[in-house]
């Protein structure tokens, strides 16, 4: 990487995507224990009576932030669904637009990884998703 003309090392590449993907307990901010990934990708949240378009702000091996439209109704149970991912959690704070949520299991390294990848890989992320979506439209067409 090269800031003001001097190369410069990433600090993921030096410690390692394992290490890099550690959830280090970081200064606590209310109840968060662990760091977050900055993603801002769309996902569903999946309540007892219905299922709602929400935006993962950021996401950490035990809880996410994310954004909804609609203001929910206290705290319950729900289900964050991202790709093939299906999280069990409970909402445990809402304001303005956002909600934050605990996961029942905490995510494993792998689901971890991959939410790192999307992080450093948008682009390719994004054009995977938009290529993903036209195959299912064209494959539609064809049954």
């Amino acid at each position: 990487m090269l800031v003001g003309g001097q190369q410069t090392i990433n600090p993921i590449c030096v410690m390692g995507i394992d290490m890099a993907l550690k959830s280090f307990p970081c200064n606590q901010r209310g109840g968060r224990h662990f760091n977050r990934l900055r993603l801002g990708v769309p996902a569903s949240l999946v309540l007892t009576h219905e299922t709602r378009s929400c935006l993962i702000d950021d996401i950490s091996s035990t809880g996410a932030r994310l954004r909804i439209k609609r203001p929910l109704a206290g705290r319950q149970a729900a289900e964050l669904v991202f790709h093939e991912l299906r999280l069990f959690a409970s909402v445990m704070w809402l304001r303005d637009g956002e909600c934050g949520i605990s996961f029942d299991r905490a995510l494993g390294p792998e689901d971890m990884q991959g939410m790192l990848w999307i992080t450093e890989n948008r682009e390719l992320y994004e054009r995977i998703c938009q290529t993903g979506h036209a195959m299912d439209w064209a494959e539609g067409l064809r049954d």
